[in-house]
Protein backbone atom coordinates (compact mmCIF):
# COMPACT_ATOMS: atom_id res chain seq x y z
CA UNK A 1 0.00 0.00 0.00
CA UNK A 2 2.82 2.36 0.92
CA UNK A 3 4.64 1.57 -2.34
CA UNK A 4 1.45 2.19 -4.34
CA UNK A 5 0.87 5.54 -2.61
CA UNK A 6 4.49 6.57 -3.19
CA UNK A 7 4.22 5.58 -6.87
CA UNK A 8 1.03 7.60 -7.39
CA UNK A 9 2.43 10.63 -5.57
CA UNK A 10 5.54 10.35 -7.72
CA UNK A 11 3.31 10.28 -10.78
CA UNK A 12 1.71 13.54 -9.61
CA UNK A 13 5.13 15.17 -9.31
CA UNK A 14 6.13 13.84 -12.73
CA UNK A 15 2.88 15.13 -14.25
CA UNK A 16 3.47 18.56 -12.72
CA UNK A 17 7.08 18.67 -13.91
CA UNK A 18 6.32 17.48 -17.44
CA UNK A 19 3.30 19.78 -17.66
CA UNK A 20 5.32 22.82 -16.67
CA UNK A 21 8.20 21.84 -18.97
CA UNK A 22 5.73 21.24 -21.82
CA UNK A 23 4.22 24.70 -21.64
CA UNK A 24 7.69 26.24 -21.32
CA UNK A 25 8.89 24.16 -24.27
CA UNK A 26 6.04 25.41 -26.44
CA UNK A 27 6.83 28.98 -25.37
CA UNK A 28 10.44 28.36 -26.42
CA UNK A 29 9.22 27.48 -29.91
CA UNK A 30 7.15 30.69 -29.98
CA UNK A 31 10.05 32.87 -28.74
CA UNK A 32 13.30 31.00 -29.53
CA UNK A 33 15.41 34.16 -29.57
CA UNK A 34 14.63 34.79 -25.88
CA UNK A 35 14.13 31.29 -24.48
CA UNK A 36 16.81 29.15 -26.16
CA UNK A 37 20.61 29.05 -26.14
CA UNK A 38 22.20 30.29 -29.41
CA UNK A 39 25.21 27.94 -29.30
CA UNK A 40 23.05 24.97 -28.36
CA UNK A 41 20.63 25.50 -31.25
CA UNK A 42 23.41 24.48 -33.61
CA UNK A 43 23.91 21.16 -31.79
CA UNK A 44 20.44 19.61 -31.68
CA UNK A 45 18.02 19.23 -34.57
CA UNK A 46 14.52 20.64 -34.77
CA UNK A 47 13.10 17.13 -35.20
CA UNK A 48 14.82 15.83 -32.03
CA UNK A 49 13.47 18.60 -29.84
CA UNK A 50 9.93 18.38 -31.26
CA UNK A 51 9.92 14.61 -30.68
CA UNK A 52 11.11 15.13 -27.10
CA UNK A 53 8.47 17.79 -26.45
CA UNK A 54 5.72 15.67 -27.96
CA UNK A 55 6.74 12.66 -25.85
CA UNK A 56 6.73 14.74 -22.66
CA UNK A 57 3.30 16.17 -23.47
CA UNK A 58 1.87 12.69 -24.09
CA UNK A 59 3.28 11.39 -20.79
CA UNK A 60 1.93 14.40 -18.89
CA UNK A 61 -1.48 13.99 -20.55
CA UNK A 62 -1.63 10.35 -19.39
CA UNK A 63 -0.10 10.79 -15.93
CA UNK A 64 -1.98 13.91 -14.81
CA UNK A 65 -5.57 12.50 -14.88
CA UNK A 66 -4.47 9.24 -13.19
CA UNK A 67 -2.68 11.16 -10.44
CA UNK A 68 -5.60 13.58 -10.10
CA UNK A 69 -8.01 10.74 -9.28
CA UNK A 70 -5.78 8.38 -7.30
CA UNK A 71 -2.85 10.26 -5.73
CA UNK A 72 -2.82 12.40 -2.58
CA UNK A 73 -1.12 15.30 -4.39
CA UNK A 74 -4.18 16.66 -6.19
CA UNK A 75 -2.77 20.14 -6.66
CA UNK A 76 0.39 18.85 -8.32
CA UNK A 77 -1.62 16.65 -10.67
CA UNK A 78 -3.99 19.54 -11.45
CA UNK A 79 -1.02 21.82 -12.17
CA UNK A 80 0.37 19.25 -14.60
CA UNK A 81 -3.02 18.81 -16.30
CA UNK A 82 -3.65 22.55 -16.68
CA UNK A 83 -0.14 23.19 -18.01
CA UNK A 84 -0.18 20.38 -20.55
CA UNK A 85 -3.62 21.48 -21.80
CA UNK A 86 -2.26 25.00 -22.22
CA UNK A 87 0.70 23.53 -24.12
CA UNK A 88 -1.66 21.67 -26.50
CA UNK A 89 -3.80 24.79 -26.98
CA UNK A 90 -0.70 26.91 -27.68
CA UNK A 91 0.26 24.70 -30.60
CA UNK A 92 2.13 21.82 -28.97
CA UNK A 93 5.15 20.51 -30.82
CA UNK A 94 3.89 21.86 -34.18
CA UNK A 95 4.68 25.53 -33.57
CA UNK A 96 6.63 27.07 -36.44
CA UNK A 97 9.25 29.76 -35.85
CA UNK A 98 10.40 30.28 -39.43
CA UNK A 99 13.74 29.68 -41.08
CA UNK A 100 15.83 32.23 -39.18
CA UNK A 101 16.10 32.94 -35.46
CA UNK A 102 17.67 36.25 -34.59
CA UNK A 103 19.95 36.37 -31.54
CA UNK A 104 18.92 38.64 -28.68
CA UNK A 105 21.26 40.16 -26.12
CA UNK A 106 19.53 38.32 -23.28
CA UNK A 107 18.07 34.83 -23.23
CA UNK A 108 16.83 32.17 -20.81
CA UNK A 109 18.23 28.68 -21.44
CA UNK A 110 15.04 26.60 -21.33
CA UNK A 111 16.36 24.26 -24.01
CA UNK A 112 19.54 23.63 -22.02
CA UNK A 113 17.56 22.84 -18.85
CA UNK A 114 15.22 20.45 -20.63
CA UNK A 115 17.84 18.56 -22.63
CA UNK A 116 20.45 18.34 -19.88
CA UNK A 117 17.97 17.30 -17.20
CA UNK A 118 16.37 14.61 -19.35
CA UNK A 119 19.79 13.23 -20.37
CA UNK A 120 21.09 13.13 -16.79
CA UNK A 121 17.86 11.80 -15.32
CA UNK A 122 17.48 9.07 -17.94
CA UNK A 123 21.08 7.91 -17.52
CA UNK A 124 21.55 8.08 -13.76
CA UNK A 125 18.06 7.21 -12.49
CA UNK A 126 18.19 3.97 -14.46
CA UNK A 127 21.65 3.11 -13.15
CA UNK A 128 20.64 3.94 -9.56
CA UNK A 129 17.44 1.95 -9.92
CA UNK A 130 19.36 -1.31 -10.37
CA UNK A 131 22.56 -0.65 -8.41
CA UNK A 132 21.47 1.38 -5.39
CA UNK A 133 23.83 1.65 -2.42
CA UNK A 134 21.03 2.63 -0.04
CA UNK A 135 18.42 0.04 -1.02
CA UNK A 136 15.67 1.71 0.97
CA UNK A 137 16.17 5.10 -0.72
CA UNK A 138 13.48 5.86 -3.29
CA UNK A 139 14.03 7.89 -6.47
CA UNK A 140 11.88 10.78 -5.25
CA UNK A 141 13.67 10.90 -1.90
CA UNK A 142 13.31 13.59 0.73
CA UNK A 143 14.59 16.95 -0.49
CA UNK A 144 14.53 16.21 -4.23
CA UNK A 145 12.14 19.08 -4.93
CA UNK A 146 14.47 21.74 -3.53
CA UNK A 147 17.44 20.17 -5.34
CA UNK A 148 15.50 20.34 -8.60
CA UNK A 149 14.80 24.02 -7.90
CA UNK A 150 18.53 24.59 -7.43
CA UNK A 151 19.19 22.81 -10.71
CA UNK A 152 16.73 24.99 -12.63
CA UNK A 153 17.85 28.23 -10.94
CA UNK A 154 21.53 27.54 -11.66
CA UNK A 155 20.88 26.73 -15.34
CA UNK A 156 18.04 28.98 -16.43
CA UNK A 157 20.15 32.12 -16.88
CA UNK A 158 22.93 30.18 -18.56
CA UNK A 159 23.77 32.99 -20.98
CA UNK A 160 24.25 35.58 -18.25
CA UNK A 161 26.07 33.13 -16.01
CA UNK A 162 28.57 32.17 -18.70
CA UNK A 163 29.36 35.86 -19.28
CA UNK A 164 29.90 36.48 -15.54
CA UNK A 165 31.91 33.27 -15.06
CA UNK A 166 34.45 34.27 -17.71
CA UNK A 167 34.93 37.84 -16.46
CA UNK A 168 37.89 37.17 -14.09
CA UNK A 169 39.67 34.93 -16.61
CA UNK A 170 39.13 37.32 -19.53
CA UNK A 171 40.32 40.28 -17.46
CA UNK A 172 43.52 38.47 -16.46
CA UNK A 173 44.10 37.34 -20.04
CA UNK A 174 43.84 40.96 -21.20
CA UNK A 175 46.45 42.06 -18.63
CA UNK A 176 48.99 39.37 -19.43
CA UNK A 177 50.86 38.61 -22.64
CA UNK A 178 50.69 34.84 -22.93
CA UNK A 179 50.49 34.29 -26.68
CA UNK A 180 53.55 32.01 -26.81
CA UNK A 181 52.27 29.84 -23.95
CA UNK A 182 48.81 29.67 -25.49
CA UNK A 183 50.27 28.71 -28.86
CA UNK A 184 52.20 25.89 -27.18
CA UNK A 185 49.14 24.41 -25.48
CA UNK A 186 47.00 24.77 -28.58
CA UNK A 187 49.63 22.87 -30.54
CA UNK A 188 49.48 19.84 -28.25
CA UNK A 189 47.54 16.74 -29.40
CA UNK A 190 43.85 16.95 -28.52
CA UNK A 191 43.97 14.07 -26.01
CA UNK A 192 46.92 15.68 -24.21
CA UNK A 193 45.08 19.02 -24.06
CA UNK A 194 42.04 17.36 -22.47
CA UNK A 195 44.25 15.64 -19.88
CA UNK A 196 46.07 18.90 -19.12
CA UNK A 197 42.73 20.66 -18.79
CA UNK A 198 41.62 18.09 -16.23
CA UNK A 199 44.84 18.54 -14.26
CA UNK A 200 45.00 22.34 -14.12
CA UNK A 201 41.25 22.82 -13.62
CA UNK A 202 40.95 20.21 -10.89
CA UNK A 203 44.03 21.60 -9.15
CA UNK A 204 42.34 25.01 -9.04
CA UNK A 205 39.01 23.53 -7.97
CA UNK A 206 40.74 21.57 -5.20
CA UNK A 207 42.07 24.73 -3.54
CA UNK A 208 38.92 26.77 -4.14
CA UNK A 209 36.85 23.93 -2.67
CA UNK A 210 39.19 23.66 0.31
CA UNK A 211 38.94 27.42 0.87
CA UNK A 212 35.13 27.13 0.96
CA UNK A 213 35.55 24.75 3.89
CA UNK A 214 38.27 26.70 5.70
CA UNK A 215 37.11 30.32 5.35
CA UNK A 216 34.04 30.93 7.57
CA UNK A 217 32.48 33.48 5.20
CA UNK A 218 32.75 31.12 2.23
CA UNK A 219 31.51 28.18 4.30
CA UNK A 220 28.23 30.05 4.91
CA UNK A 221 27.51 29.57 1.19
CA UNK A 222 29.05 26.12 0.72
CA UNK A 223 27.21 24.62 3.70
CA UNK A 224 24.06 24.71 1.56
CA UNK A 225 25.62 22.04 -0.65
CA UNK A 226 26.43 19.96 2.43
CA UNK A 227 22.93 20.24 3.87
CA UNK A 228 21.78 17.43 1.56
CA UNK A 229 21.13 14.27 3.60
CA UNK A 230 20.38 11.81 0.79
CA UNK A 231 22.98 11.25 -1.88
CA UNK A 232 21.94 10.66 -5.48
CA UNK A 233 22.40 12.06 -9.00
CA UNK A 234 20.44 15.22 -8.15
CA UNK A 235 22.20 15.97 -4.85
CA UNK A 236 25.10 17.75 -6.55
CA UNK A 237 22.71 20.39 -7.89
CA UNK A 238 22.18 21.80 -4.40
CA UNK A 239 24.58 24.73 -4.72
CA UNK A 240 24.15 28.35 -3.68
CA UNK A 241 24.43 30.62 -6.70
CA UNK A 242 27.35 32.49 -5.07
CA UNK A 243 29.14 29.16 -4.63
CA UNK A 244 28.59 28.40 -8.32
CA UNK A 245 29.85 31.80 -9.50
CA UNK A 246 32.97 31.89 -7.33
CA UNK A 247 34.04 28.27 -7.81
CA UNK A 248 33.48 28.09 -11.53
CA UNK A 249 34.84 31.53 -12.39
CA UNK A 250 38.11 30.85 -10.54
CA UNK A 251 38.37 27.35 -12.01
CA UNK A 252 38.08 28.77 -15.52
CA UNK A 253 41.12 31.03 -15.12
CA UNK A 254 43.82 28.48 -16.05
CA UNK A 255 41.64 27.19 -18.89
CA UNK A 256 41.51 30.64 -20.48
CA UNK A 257 45.05 31.81 -19.62
CA UNK A 258 46.72 28.72 -21.06
CA UNK A 259 44.69 29.01 -24.24
CA UNK A 260 43.42 25.46 -24.72
CA UNK A 261 41.64 24.87 -28.01
CA UNK A 262 37.87 25.10 -28.32
CA UNK A 263 37.75 21.43 -29.30
CA UNK A 264 39.52 20.39 -26.09
CA UNK A 265 37.24 22.56 -23.94
CA UNK A 266 34.13 21.18 -25.66
CA UNK A 267 35.29 17.65 -24.84
CA UNK A 268 36.32 18.42 -21.27
CA UNK A 269 33.25 20.35 -20.07
CA UNK A 270 30.72 17.52 -20.70
CA UNK A 271 33.12 15.11 -18.96
CA UNK A 272 33.24 17.45 -15.96
CA UNK A 273 29.43 17.77 -15.92
CA UNK A 274 28.96 13.99 -15.98
CA UNK A 275 31.65 13.47 -13.36
CA UNK A 276 30.07 16.04 -11.03
CA UNK A 277 26.77 14.16 -11.17
CA UNK A 278 28.37 10.70 -11.01
CA UNK A 279 30.27 11.28 -7.74
CA UNK A 280 27.04 12.13 -5.90
CA UNK A 281 25.17 9.03 -7.12
CA UNK A 282 23.58 6.44 -4.86
CA UNK A 283 25.65 3.61 -6.36
CA UNK A 284 26.98 0.53 -4.61
CA UNK A 285 30.14 0.11 -6.70
CA UNK A 286 33.37 0.67 -4.80
CA UNK A 287 35.49 0.70 -7.99
CA UNK A 288 38.72 -0.06 -6.13
CA UNK A 289 40.75 -0.23 -9.36
CA UNK A 290 39.70 3.32 -10.22
CA UNK A 291 39.44 5.12 -6.88
CA UNK A 292 43.03 6.43 -6.75
CA UNK A 293 42.91 7.67 -10.34
CA UNK A 294 39.41 9.13 -10.71
CA UNK A 295 36.94 10.41 -8.12
CA UNK A 296 34.19 7.85 -7.47
CA UNK A 297 30.87 8.00 -5.58
CA UNK A 298 32.44 6.28 -2.56
CA UNK A 299 35.32 8.78 -2.54
CA UNK A 300 32.95 11.76 -2.65
CA UNK A 301 30.38 10.28 -0.26
CA UNK A 302 33.07 10.46 2.43
CA UNK A 303 33.35 14.18 1.65
CA UNK A 304 29.65 14.57 2.50
CA UNK A 305 29.62 12.51 5.70
CA UNK A 306 28.71 14.23 8.98
CA UNK A 307 30.97 11.88 10.95
CA UNK A 308 33.12 14.26 13.02
CA UNK A 309 36.18 12.07 12.59
CA UNK A 310 36.12 12.23 8.79
CA UNK A 311 35.49 15.89 8.03
CA UNK A 312 37.38 18.05 5.50
CA UNK A 313 38.47 15.19 3.26
CA UNK A 314 38.35 14.46 -0.48
CA UNK A 315 38.12 17.93 -2.03
CA UNK A 316 38.96 16.86 -5.59
CA UNK A 317 36.12 16.75 -8.09
CA UNK A 318 37.87 14.63 -10.72
CA UNK A 319 41.40 13.58 -9.74
CA UNK A 320 42.09 12.26 -6.20
CA UNK A 321 45.81 12.76 -6.78
CA UNK A 322 45.58 16.23 -5.23
CA UNK A 323 44.04 14.85 -2.03
CA UNK A 324 46.80 12.23 -1.95
CA UNK A 325 49.47 14.91 -2.44
CA UNK A 326 48.09 17.37 0.13
CA UNK A 327 47.03 14.93 2.85
CA UNK A 328 43.24 15.13 2.56
CA UNK A 329 42.57 11.70 1.02
CA UNK A 330 40.21 9.41 2.95
CA UNK A 331 38.71 6.28 1.39
CA UNK A 332 38.75 3.26 3.76
CA UNK A 333 38.45 -0.02 1.93
CA UNK A 334 35.03 -1.67 2.16
CA UNK A 335 33.48 1.12 4.26
CA UNK A 336 30.85 3.69 3.32
CA UNK A 337 29.57 6.60 5.41
CA UNK A 338 26.30 5.96 7.21
CA UNK A 339 24.91 9.50 7.37
CA UNK A 340 25.31 12.71 5.40
CA UNK A 341 24.60 16.38 5.97
CA UNK A 342 25.51 19.08 8.47
CA UNK A 343 26.36 18.44 12.09
CA UNK A 344 24.05 21.27 13.18
CA UNK A 345 22.33 24.50 12.15
CA UNK A 346 20.39 23.19 9.16
CA UNK A 347 18.99 25.86 6.80
CA UNK A 348 15.30 25.96 5.93
CA UNK A 349 14.47 23.16 3.49
CA UNK A 350 13.32 25.35 0.60
CA UNK A 351 15.08 27.23 -2.18
CA UNK A 352 14.46 30.74 -0.83
CA UNK A 353 15.63 29.63 2.62
CA UNK A 354 18.82 28.28 1.08
CA UNK A 355 19.35 31.48 -0.89
CA UNK A 356 19.03 33.68 2.21
CA UNK A 357 20.70 31.36 4.74
CA UNK A 358 24.27 32.73 4.32
CA UNK A 359 23.04 36.21 5.28
CA UNK A 360 21.17 35.11 8.40
CA UNK A 361 22.50 34.52 11.88
CA UNK A 362 23.09 30.80 12.24
CA UNK A 363 24.50 28.21 14.56
CA UNK A 364 28.19 27.53 13.97
CA UNK A 365 28.34 24.00 12.61
CA UNK A 366 31.41 22.14 11.48
CA UNK A 367 32.64 22.47 7.95
CA UNK A 368 32.16 19.11 6.34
Amino acid sequence: MKVRRSFLNGMAWIAAFLGVMSVLGVLAFHFPEYLTTPRLRGVYSDYQVRTLLYTGMILATVAAPIALFFSELKRHALLGLVCVLLAWLAGGADVSYGDQVRDSGFYISLDWILLDLILMATLFINVELFFRLKKEQVILRKGWQVDLQHYVANHIFNGGLVFVLFLPANWLASQLSLQSIQAYFQGLPLAVQVLMLMLVTDFTQYWVHRAFHRVPFLWRFHRIHHSVEKMDWLAGSRLHIADVLITRSLSLIPMVLLGFSTEAINIYLPILALQSVFIHCNLEFELRWLQNVLATPKFHHWHHTNDSGCLDKNFSVTLPVFDLLFGTYYNPRGQWPQDYGLSGGHPEENYLGHLLAPFRKQNTDSAV
